[in-house]
């Protein structure tokens, strides 16, 4: 593990770091994917649209990881306002940031490329997803469950599964696949959807074998119910496609 990079005299946190870099690279993924896909005019909407998402996420982190840790901050509410990139959670970006950059389109009458643009983000999000993964393994963090496997990490005197490096594999084959699906011309959606099941399949199997998963009342582990979710609203998707196309 290496939770500190030394630059200098400067010493970084290789979770964070690695995070900022995250941002930036799928921010720029999506754009770059916007005009690929829908020529100028797409990107012009996604750079328009991004600083919104990007917002909508990072309040949607912190407001998830504060309401799960209520014990913490509850008994200090400026924690939320506090530039703390370790208590964040990712479940609650996703919702943010798909809410923030799809209520921006909507009050600027631009919906009619929502469906487009989503298609834009998933593509984008798994290099991004990958790289903060990467960080999340070298800083220690998202602590397996004890395994006796021959892949398993030593951390906190124990063998554990090395539950960032599983998101970080899922995030690259997310990626792969979708960027085999899109170059067969898929229909408008497809890849968002394909991202929505990937993803919550992803966050179903990966969260049970951690132990600092944020959990609800009742032992439930937020963030699989959350990968249900993402299943069925893609279930859902494209159940309406189809019987649209009838």
């Amino acid at each position: 593990m290496l939770p500190i990079i030394e630059l200098g005299p400067l010493n970084l946190g290789s979770g964070a770091l690695l995070l900022v870099i995250a941002i930036f690279v799928g921010h720029a993924q999506f754009e770059r994917v916007a005009r690929r896909r829908g020529g100028e005019a797409l990107e012009h909407r996604a750079s328009r649209c991004a600083p919104f998402a990007l917002a909508g996420a990072a309040v949607g982190a912190r407001l998830w990881y504060g309401l799960f840790n209520w014990d913490m901050y509850g008994r200090s509410p400026g924690l939320f306002l506090a530039i703390r990139l370790g208590d964040l959670a990712w479940p609650g970006a996703l919702i943010g940031g798909a809410l923030a950059g799809y209520a921006y389109l909507r009050l600027r009458r631009m919906d009619d490329t929502a469906t487009p643009l989503a298609d834009a983000a998933a593509l984008a999000l798994p290099p991004a997803q990958a790289i903060a993964s990467l960080g999340l393994l070298l800083s220690g963090e998202a602590l397996g469950a004890p395994a006796a496997l021959p892949w398993a990490v030593p951390l906190f005197g124990a063998l554990r599964h090395p539950v960032a490096l599983y998101y970080l594999l899922a995030a690259l084959a997310t990626w792969g696949a979708l960027a085999w699906i899109a170059r067969l011309s898929a229909q408008p959606g497809t890849l968002a959807t394909v991202y929505l099941v990937l993803q919550g399949s992803a966050l179903l199997l990966l969260e049970a074998l951690r132990i600092d998963s944020l959990v609800a009342g009742g032992g439930v582990r937020v963030a699989q119910v959350v990968g249900l979710v993402m299943i069925l609203i893609a279930l859902w998707r494209k159940r309406t496609h189809t019987v649209r196309a009838q």
